[in-house]
């Protein structure tokens, strides 16, 4: 009887190693003062990783009034979450050099941000740590040509830059049907809603066409449909036999 609580004793030892190992094992804490690696770019892209060099022309702002770009003088389109771009435009302004750490989409001039150096500063995105609050939009017009098309993560052009410098942004739909719009030098003319800020226009495009008055609504809302027929006189409807 005496041996008992030891054949225990070595029985909850034993589990306790077996359970120990089975467990995935606990990332060390990250260090606050290291630099954060590059992630992989999104699975189901061509892409690789990329470092790059360029002078800031202009930020890309996206219709909630976010910065959630560069474009870079030679016409590289740097794409980034919001919480990096507007860390990044809080401190760097127009004509400043930046350094680039992320990911290239294919052969387009498109660069995938995943860190941004300058002045002796890297940023990084961080997650907000609190919902945003939502945007005021504006009903909103533009006309002019298109400048430079600007891209989706996946290579797709979901947008333009007008000679203006108003940026227009369409939604996923309508952008994978209709590209033929963002060749630079078209005439353009939209409608939509978004905001203004010190960085320039951005408009969400709820229509779209060639001049003034040309807009064509780039999503039909759903109509509503005919009624249905009643039911046959004592045939018990759905909402009578539910229990």
């Amino acid at each position: 009887m005496q041996r008992l609580p030891l054949i225990m004793s070595a029985m909850a030892l034993a589990i306790g190693v077996a359970s120990a190992q089975d467990r995935p094992p606990t990332p060390p804490s990250p260090d606050a003062g290291a630099i954060a690696p590059v992630p992989p770019p999104p699975p189901g892209q061509p892409s690789a990783n990329a470092t790059r060099n360029g002078r800031v022309a202009r930020f890309l702002v996206n219709p909630n009034g976010d910065v959630d770009g560069l474009l870079l003088a030679d016409g590289t389109q740097v794409a980034m979450p919001p919480g990096l771009g507007n860390a990044v435009a809080a401190h760097v302004h127009r004509g400043d050099d930046v350094l680039v750490d992320g990911w290239r989409v294919g052969d387009l001039p498109l660069l995938q941000a995943a860190a941004v150096s300058a002045k002796g500063t890297r940023w990084t995105d961080r997650p907000p740590t609190a919902p945003p609050e939502p945007p005021a939009l504006s009903p909103m017009e533009a006309h002019g040509q298109v400048a430079q098309p600007l891209y989706g993560p996946r290579g797709d052009i979901n947008g333009a830059v007008l000679d203006d410098g108003t940026l227009l942004h369409l939604p996923p739909p309508a952008s994978e049907r209709t590209t033929a719009w963002a060749t630079p030098h078209a005439p353009v003319s939209v409608k939509g809603f978004g905001v203004e800020t010190r960085y320039g226009r951005s408009i969400q495009v709820t229509a779209l066409g060639t001049r003034p008055g040309s807009e064509q609504p780039l999503a039909v809302p759903p109509q509503p449909g005919p009624l249905p027929p009643p039911p046959p006189a004592g045939v018990p409807t759905a909402a009578a036999t539910t229990p």
